[in-house]
């Protein structure tokens, strides 16, 4: 998988090799943007799972066992971005690069890295590229099955994604997105029976109700198939069929504050038929509601304050968690 990995990388950069390399129309000018965020999470092991829960990031990452320990989680991350044109029309380019470091939990510590590219396509459609690398991420101790002795260990994945999206405004009020997405997943050692290949489908729909109030409603269907699938020596097949609907709206309260209100709804089904498996016939429903204010001070300048509550039952009672993030953060553009 790992070659697969690097060939669905070399691919997806020559393609946006191509489209960068179209003759430009227009001098390409670079700004950057700091954020910084500081979180509060009573569920260490599974804050970065529940942050990552929107349509836009990742929402099936793997969880670990819930702890119930609380932490503070700091948050920074920078984004530069190069605005162009070509012959298709205008682009922007834009890498990211961000970092999640744990108070009192530093074995958490994890870092996210993006590369993105938009061309627009007509005055009313774009097409969005994307590669995402969230590498040896730590999930929390686990019982392995490959060597027959039920060891306690470390469970770590790392996370290769590409995903595209296709937007066309059919008119002022009403815009349309089809999401596509394609993901591949290593384990350590340990758990390499786990290693996954995923892909997700589904539209998105934003409606601008008036000048102050936008809604939108999105599903997502999504297939993981894991190496183990079938193999009885390990019985740990974590392959999965999941259906998400995620919901919002976005409120202009004043002409410098802003809310943002969001629901998601996510099922995850594990399809193992493994009988010694603790996948067989195991379901998640995770509930995810969240309110965001926006502040901001200057037009390059802004604050925000947010509250997240992810709950999440599960057919296997070990793995119900319920999950709070307080944040607050700060943004400049330059």
């Amino acid at each position: 998988m790992a070659r697969c990995a690097f060939s669905a990388s070399l691919l997806f950069f020559l393609g946006l090799s191509a489209l960068v390399c179209f003759p430009r129309s227009a001098t390409a000018e670079w700004s950057a943007i700091a954020e910084g965020k500081v979180s509060y999470t009573d569920d260490v092991t599974n804050f970065s799972a529940a942050r990552r829960l929107q349509f836009s990031e990742d929402p099936s990452q793997p969880t670990g066992i819930p702890t119930q320990l609380s932490d503070v989680i700091w948050d920074p991350s920078l984004e530069v971005i190069r605005p162009s044109s070509s012959t298709l029309g205008p682009n922007e380019l834009s890498i990211k690069a961000q970092g999640f470091i744990f108070t009192n939990n530093p074995i958490f510590n994890h870092g996210d890295y993006r590369l993105q590219f938009k061309q627009g396509l007509s005055p009313d459609t774009s097409l969005l590229l994307r590669y995402r690398n969230v590498p040896n991420q730590f999930l929390g101790s686990n019982t392995e099955r490959r060597t027959g002795s039920s060891l306690i260990q470390e469970e770590r994945v790392s996370s290769h994604t590409w995903r595209t999206e296709l937007e066309h405004r059919v008119n002022e009020s009403l815009t349309l997105t089809l999401i596509g997405h394609y993901g591949l997943r290593f384990y350590n050692d340990a758990f390499t029976e786990r290693d996954t290949k995923l892909w997700t489908l589904g539209p998105q729909v934003l409606y601008v109700v008036n000048p102050r109030v936008a809604v939108s409603l999105g599903y997502i269907y999504e297939r993981g198939l894991a190496d183990g699938r079938g193999n009885t020596q390990f019985n740990d097949d974590v392959s999965y069929r999941l259906h998400a609907v995620s919901s919002g709206m976005d409120l202009t309260l004043i002409e410098s504050l802003s809310l943002h209100l969001g629901y998601i709804y996510r099922r995850k089904d594990f399809t193992s038929e493994l009988l010694g498996d603790t996948h067989l016939d195991r379901r998640d429903d995770s509930h995810q509601g969240m309110a965001e204010f926006l502040y901001r001070l200057t037009s390059a300048t802004s604050l925000s304050a947010s509250f997240q509550r992810t709950q999440r039952t599960s057919t296997v009672v070990t793995r119900d968690f319920k999950d709070t993030i307080y944040s607050l953060g700060g943004r400049y553009r330059f």
